[in-house]
């Protein structure tokens, strides 16, 4: 009976040291999830702005086309230049972000991340 008595609160001091670590792993799946969801954004936007520059040569259609698929802060580049596109060549948008943290501490381990996608088009427009 005396041995029952001396491991009535091992359960909680088990839970009390396990607790935080586990808060930290759930938390960097979060941040890791958001990272993903940023990357499917960059993707959409860097085919939303080939698409854009497929038929429009105005180099800030593409940009506000980026910023519309909810990247603030975004780098867009165009190749090649509106002057050197030829109907039914290619458009290629390449499209660079720096997400930001959102959750504190964590996001820190992800702070110097850059997240990238091009997409390619046939130009319609000279």
């Amino acid at each position: 009976m005396r041995a029952v008595r001396r491991e009535a609160g091992q359960a909680t001091v088990e839970l009390v040291l396990a607790l935080p670590i586990l808060a930290v792993v759930i938390m960097a799946f979060v941040e890791a999830s958001l990272v993903g969801a940023d990357q499917v954004r960059v993707s959409h936007a860097a085919r939303e702005g080939a698409r854009v520059a497929a038929v429009d040569p105005d180099p800030a259609a593409v940009d506000r086309a980026v910023a519309e698929s909810g990247l603030s802060g975004a780098s867009v580049d165009v190749s090649p230049p509106p002057a050197e596109r030829q109907q039914g060549g290619p458009v290629t948008v390449a499209v660079e972000y720096h997400p930001e943290s959102h959750i504190p501490l964590i996001g820190e381990l992800f702070a110097r991340l850059t997240l990238r996608a091009e997409a390619t088009m046939r130009v319609e427009q000279p």
